[in-house]
């Protein structure tokens, strides 16, 4: 018999838990990390060698500011400003991060990776790496469990809960929730060694016309100063080679391609530099792709990283600063911005953020940035995170924790490496509180949850709006 033909029922079980949570990237570690921390027994699948996704593995590592509204105020907290303070406690991330001032808490991914193993230790997190998730275990519509392909074979890991942080909402669709596909982007990061950050920083400080202030971050080049020489880290936005004259100069002359394969814009050129250890995170390939396609994804993947050398080689005999610099490292996955998400309970949608709904389900909430008056701009107040944008349709036993797959219109609107940690914390807990009261997520009183996570330090508004949620009661 095929190993996809065995039925579920006669599958050696692996494991068994409170909770199970498939994807270890941000959301996913997170997730599990909540769980434990709330007493629920928690196991943690994840397919790579390597926990952290897009951030770690991926080498996207910077987390964006996320965390502070245009009033520079803080409203993030929980496990999401942990891990940067922690990171920072470390050296691997600003020293000062907590300000909105600072438009990356760009960071060491080798420091990131041990931290994440640390802190899954800590919450005695069971993990499960070089472990896939092929299919899911259910009764009826409820999820009772996964099945997972490892060294030694075809196995099922079953818990109460379970958790989908795959970033494509895999489990969802295999359970027949409703979700959205589209194409989206995709890119492949890379870090450069022993690059004279402070030369790149003086090119832009001479020429401040090619600093792209409304790309990426609301940033000024003055904002751009202050972070590089009181923290130490220069950031340049994605799109910065499209506005540099000796970039532009060198594509007219053939001196450079923009394109290889199916790898374009290679003249983006975002970059995430630390000045202690001389090392630049590039970002300049970028590929409009069905990343679900495996052909299409797998020939993405191919060229994306053949142009890496091309585009090291152009800084070095082009952009100041990378004279005498090397490729250190090229991420062991691409970084994909989309591809399907959930049509869930709730749709978070561009409108509700703009207009400042608030939700009773709120499980955090998120700063947002807007072109106004075709300046990028952050916006005054945050946006709820509501519980319902996690909760499939159609499905029990089941919560989303991913910001790509989370429930929105457009899609994305949760994107982002602070957003993820934040529907992560959410769901770990709320799937904890499941097991522990004997409900399925749909069932969860959200006002227990609620105040569950704010003794998690997460943040659901001021006093005033406390109260106005019905929270300002420790006793809920």
């Amino acid at each position: 018999m095929e190993p996809d033909a065995t039925p579920r029922d006669s599958i050696t079980p692996l494991g068994q838990a409170d909770v199970v949570v498939v994807g270890g990237g941000l959301s996913g570690a997170t997730a599990a990390i909540a769980a434990a921390r709330a007493g629920a027994g928690t196991i943690l699948v994840e397919r790579n060698q390597v926990l952290g996704g897009v951030a770690t593995a991926g080498l996207m590592a910077s987390i964006t500011n996320f965390y502070y509204t245009g009033q520079d105020e803080l409203v993030v907290g929980g496990i999401a400003t942990e891990i940067v303070t922690r990171l920072s406690n470390m050296g691997a991330a600003p020293r000062d991060w907590q300000d909105r001032s600072c438009p990356h808490f760009t960071n060491d991914p080798e420091a990131f990776k041990v931290l994440l193993v640390d802190m899954l230790l800590e919450a005695d997190v069971r993990v499960l790496l070089d472990t896939w998730a092929v299919d899911v275990i259910q009764e009826g519509n409820t999820l009772t469990g996964v099945v997972v392909v490892t060294k030694g074979g075809r196995h099922a890991v079953h818990g109460k809960v379970v958790i989908d942080a795959t970033g494509d909402a895999e489990l969802a669709v295999w359970a027949g929730a409703p979700c959205h596909e589209q194409n989206a982007s995709c890119s492949l990061e890379f870090r450069m060694g022993n690059v004279d950050i402070g030369e790149l920083f003086q090119y832009f400080m001479d020429n401040p016309s090619e600093y792209p202030t409304a790309m990426d971050v609301p940033q000024t080049i003055d904002e751009m100063a202050r972070h590089w020489r009181e923290r130490g880290f220069l950031f340049v936005p994605h799109g910065a080679g499209r506005h540099m004259r000796l970039v532009q100069s060198a594509i007219e002359r053939g001196e450079f391609k923009t394109e290889i394969g199916l790898a374009k814009g290679l003249d983006a050129l975002g970059m995430y530099g630390i000045a202690e250890t001389k090392t630049m995170i590039i970002n300049a390939n970028f590929e409009q792709i069905d990343s679900l396609d495996p052909w299409t994804r797998s020939r993405a993947i191919l060229d994306a990283r053949r142009s890496v050398p091309r585009v090291a080689e152009f800084l070095r005999t082009h952009v100041p600063g990378f004279t005498d610099a090397y490729i250190a490292a090229t991420a062991s996955e691409i970084g994909v911005r989309g591809s399907r998400w959930l049509d869930g309970e709730k749709v978070l949608t561009e409108q509700d953020i703009l207009a400042g709904v608030r939700f009773d389900d709120a499980v955090g909430m998120a700063p947002y940035r807007k072109v106004i008056d075709g300046r990028l701009q952050w916006l005054l107040h945050a946006a709820d995170i509501p519980y319902g944008v996690m909760l499939p349709k159609r499905v029990e036993g089941l919560l989303l924790a991913s910001g790509k797959s989370a429930s929105t219109l457009p899609r994305g609107e949760l994107r982002g490496q602070a957003r993820c940690m934040q529907l992560g914390e959410a769901a770990g807990v709320a799937a904890a509180l499941c097991t522990r009261d004997g409900c399925t997520p749909r069932e969860i009183n959200v006002k227990a949850l609620q105040q569950q996570l704010l003794q998690g330090g997460v943040y659901l508004g001021d006093a005033e709006l406390l109260r106005r949620r019905g929270l300002d009661d420790p006793g809920g």
